[in-house]
């Protein structure tokens, strides 16, 4: 009778083996989710606790059934395993993130060595700070371990037929979570949107947890994005000059008037390329570019204006540098990009915001006018495609000498494949550019400059591109040469000692960039080149907090944290301004580029805009949030909030997100599909 009473109830003998693991991977996983959420987004809807759980499920049965189908001592193993490797990606996601406010990539996982290679220092101390949340992920693992037996009991063996019935409960509440989604229709960019349409990491993390945004990042990776269907009835017509905006414009031969503000104004002709879309579109079979050639075919093209060709003739160095920011300037500290950066076009309403797989998405948005690929390099995948409107490629065209320079490995991110596709002779580290301070992290802007000028400066013409790399974080003396190197300038500064050296470093970029014009001006070549300077994005490495000290409020982390500066002086714009006041980003540097040296592209393939036309502003965030002329969109809020106070028109509203969506989509089918090439090819603009 005793033994009657502590037997264990019969259902407990069918499925035991299934449920103890079932259960604890479903509290550990769903555990380990919400933690990350609280720690990375310092928030948590219901909505995303709930669908989070819910996709939860599904995982969890799934590891329980590997543990306990087979034999009690493999399944004690299993468990012990698949909990360490379950909190180690759910780990690794969050102090990936915190390191670089992205999520870890299922591509980048493939190159993780070369980045060990050259930050695992940087990566350590990083973990070693995060000793909280590591402590938090490693918990559950110990728990595996103590519990094994209890959780992989002794018993009956679970049996194929209950297996094959746990496995199919595991697929009926996975197409049930993603059916709930499906109903899940309301709000401008609704939950349905968010799992089925967008690629969107930290959205899909936010709603539906790690688990189910690496789900969404493999299908894309084998399937793509599939892009909003384009409105084949609509005629596309002309962008047209803003009613309320009259242009102030400079006599046809002379620099604008010093404190003068930039109006767009709308002259004939537009930035295209003879291109025949509806025999393209007649004769294609492929549905996914037929969609493609409707959309290009039907976006407005961008006019000419009173702007175009206006550096034509003179040289260019294009710069974008490592970790800058608007709030890296001051008068004193930073005279020379002071000066330009309050010269030339002042861009009033610039941003530079960051991607999701790597920084050198960055410098990937910036040259091409495209919005990177999610899941992938970018800029990598690019050097196997024709890239006919990067600028090298068409300064090449043009006659000029073109260089590309970087003060840091000459293979990092494939750029010794990416540049030389762009049209660029390529020098860094490892490849034709040898710095004394090489051997130290990072290396010096100015000494990079020191050298690289002469090798440029008596072209007949030149067009040069550097990418800088004494910004780069960590901002610590122990870990940044360049912070140790400036230091008693920023020493006495009221900021904690990140900021410190943060400003310490950007001082290196100073001096090279003082370098630079006193070479130029030695050589007689400074009022005939043009110089440009963006980041590739805003210091991450600073926390939102230690960025709140140089702002002296708390920053905004949607969109204020993302808000820089673009320089865009020549020579013989000394001592004048032009004012844009105009919303724009780092997307629209390369298009603006093109329209000022006269260069031939079509605008209509390009995700940027020329900033100095009338084309509506668009600034688009890696999250889907945006601004645009009418406001600006939320999209961890779902909020769109009109400039005016007046309520949003939500179908409108839609449409705006649909436009934002296509962007990010056919950038990815132009990096998939080589299209510039496959459709200038039909046109018959370059050979096969």
């Amino acid at each position: 009778m005793k033994n009657e009473r502590n037997a264990p109830p019969a259902l407990w003998e069918k499925w035991g083996r299934l449920t103890a693991p079932s259960l604890f991977f479903l509290a550990v996983i769903y555990y380990e989710e919400l933690f990350l959420k609280l720690y990375c987004f310092r928030s948590l809807t219901v909505e995303g606790a709930f669908f989070t759980l819910l996709f939860t499920v599904p995982v969890a049965l799934l590891l329980g059934l590997l543990c306990g189908g087979v034999s009690p001592r493999r399944g004690r193993v299993l468990l012990v395993l698949c909990t360490g490797l379950a909190s180690l990606w759910i780990g690794a996601q969050l102090v990936y993130f915190h390191m670089f406010k992205a999520f870890l990539s299922l591509f980048s996982l493939t190159k993780m060595a070369m980045v060990a290679k050259s930050f695992g220092e940087t990566a350590v101390g990083n973990v070693l700070a995060s000793w909280f949340p590591i402590l938090m992920m490693a918990t559950p693992t110990v728990l595996a371990w103590v519990f094994r037996a209890r959780l992989v009991p002794d018993g009956p063996d679970a049996g194929k037929g209950r297996r094959l019935r746990w496995a199919a409960m595991a697929a009926a509440v996975q197409l049930a979570s993603m059916g709930l989604v499906l109903l899940c229709g309301s709000g401008v960019i609704s939950l349905r949107y968010i799992y089925y349409r967008t690629a969107t990491p930290e959205l899909e993390v936010q709603n539906f947890g790690v688990f189910t945004q690496t789900e969404l990042e493999l299908y894309r990776v084998l399937f793509g994005i599939k892009p909003d269907s384009p409105d084949i009835s609509a005629e596309p017509e002309p962008d047209k000059a803003p009613p309320d905006l009259e242009a102030t414009l400079p006599p046809e031969d002379d620099p604008p008037p010093s404190g003068s503000v930039f109006r767009p104004e709308v002259i004939p002709g537009y930035h295209t390329l003879p291109i025949g879309f509806d025999a393209l579109i007649a004769g294609e079979e492929d549905e996914g570019l037929k969609s493609a050639h409707l959309w290009f075919s039907q976006r407005p093209p961008t006019p000419e204006n009173l702007w175009t060709g206006y550096f034509e003739g003179k040289n260019l160095v294009w710069i974008v540098a490592e970790g800058f920011s608007t709030l890296a300037m001051d008068p004193q500290r930073t005279p020379t990009l002071w000066k330009l950066s309050h010269q030339g076009f002042v861009f009033d309403h610039f941003y530079t915001p960051l991607w999701g797989v790597s920084t050198s998405d960055g410098e990937y948005v910036t040259t091409t006018g495209l919005i990177p690929k999610p899941g992938v390099w970018s800029y990598s995948l690019s050097s196997e495609n024709y890239m006919p409107f990067a600028l090298g490629n068409q300064f090449r065209k043009e006659g000029y000498k073109t260089y590309a320079f970087h003060d840091y490995l000459y293979n990092y991110y494939d750029r010794d494949k990416s540049h030389p596709n762009m049209g660029y002779d390529y020098y860094a580290l490892g490849q034709g550019l040898e710095l004394e301070s090489g051997d130290t992290f990072p290396p010096s802007d100015l000494e990079m400059m020191e050298q690289i000028v002469p090798m440029f400066v008596s072209e007949e013409k030149f067009a040069v591109y550097c990418l800088t790399v004494s910004g780069h974080l960590t901002y610590t003396l122990d870990t940044n040469a360049m912070s140790a190197r400036h230091w008693d300038a920023v020493k006495d500064l009221p900021y904690s000692e990140e900021v410190r050296c943060y400003l310490a470093c950007q001082l290196e970029l100073e001096l090279a960039m003082e370098s630079l014009l006193r070479q130029l001006e030695e050589a007689g070549r400074l009022e005939d080149t043009v110089i440009v300077l963006s980041a590739d994005h805003y210091p991450y490495g600073l926390t939102d907090l230690q960025y709140s000290e140089l702002l002296g409020h708390e920053v905004d982390p949607v969109f204020e944290i993302f808000q820089n500066t673009l320089i865009l002086w020549s020579g013989d714009m000394e001592g004048t301004a032009v004012h844009v006041d105009k919303y724009c980003s780092s997307l629209d540097v390369m298009p603006t580029l093109s329209n000022l040296f006269g260069l031939d592209y079509d605008s209509r393939l390009i995700m940027g805009s020329d900033i100095l036309s009338p084309a509506d502003p668009l600034v688009i965030f890696a999250n889907y949030s945006f601004i645009n002329r009418e406001g600006y969109y939320n999209s961890i809020l779902d909020q769109f909030t009109r400039w005016d106070g007046e309520e949003p028109d939500l179908e409108a509203v839609a449409g705006m997100v649909a436009e934002v969506q296509n962007r990010v989509a056919y950038s990815g089918t132009i990096l998939d599909t080589d299209y510039y090439r496959l459709i200038l090819e039909w046109a018959g603009m370059i050979g096969p």
